[in-house]
């Protein structure tokens, strides 16, 4: 049988800066498109990693460099979880890698696309830290500046404990009243369609980057926080 401390061990040896494990009971409440224990028959856990973003790309006047670190980090992240799904099948057990990225389901309910999982969500029940009311997951030791991975596994394992701090103040909305296009509210989903239509796309006709971080950036808790 490996343990919880293998697995998080292993998983910082492929690279991950961060690892937590949920239980696949913390899910039960999720439709069945993203719910771990239907993408998985038998599964008992999701292994969440994240690897930390580089401060500086928040900084800089351009968007050319965070766009690279989120095109690497998303790569990097799928070699990690990848591996990591190699290693748990070779013990003896199923693991399946969710993307860092896409693809993408498409969830009429709530009209959004959404990943295999919603990674924030399964790092939130892994223990790795707290969804903010920029709809970012702010971690104790990296704060926003986190880019996210999971496992779902059939293999049973202690689950971390949930953070129940609260971090974002009542009185602070910086990032809903700096968003350029008012895609925040406090809500516990943004406005994905008017986000993604600003933020993403051809730079005065030219290639293609992420020019809108600022929910990030203007963050009190970009950089973490002390429990």
């Amino acid at each position: 049988m490996i343990s919880s401390q293998a697995i998080k061990k292993q998983a910082l040896s492929f690279g991950a800066d961060l690892c937590g494990i949920a239980s696949i009971d913390r899910f039960s409440t999720l439709p069945d498109i993203s719910n771990p224990a239907n993408i998985l028959p038998h599964s008992n856990s999701v292994i969440v990693i994240a690897k930390h973003f580089l401060d500086s790309t928040i900084e800089s006047t351009s968007s050319i460099p965070y766009t690279i670190i989120r095109n690497y980090l998303s790569r990097e992240i799928d070699q990690i979880t990848i591996s990591l799904s190699y290693f748990i099948e070779k013990s003896g057990y199923s693991a399946i890698p969710t993307g860092a990225i896409e693809p993408c389901n498409w969830n009429p309910e709530i009209f959004k696309n959404m990943g295999l999982i919603s990674l924030k969500n399964a790092a939130v029940q892994a223990g790795l830290g707290i969804v903010g009311k920029n709809t970012l997951l702010i971690t104790p030791k990296y704060g926003n500046m986190v880019w996210l991975g999971a496992v779902i596994s059939t293999i049973k394992l202690e689950p971390d404990a949930i953070l129940k701090d609260k971090i974002c103040k009542d009185s602070c909305s910086l990032c809903i009243t700096n968003c350029p296009v008012e895609a925040i509210n406090g809500d516990i989903f943004m406005d994905q369609i008017r986000c993604w239509n600003y933020a993403f796309g051809k730079e005065n006709g030219g290639e293609w980057r992420i020019k809108c971080f600022k929910c990030r950036s203007i963050c009190p808790y970009s950089k973490g926080f002390k429990l």
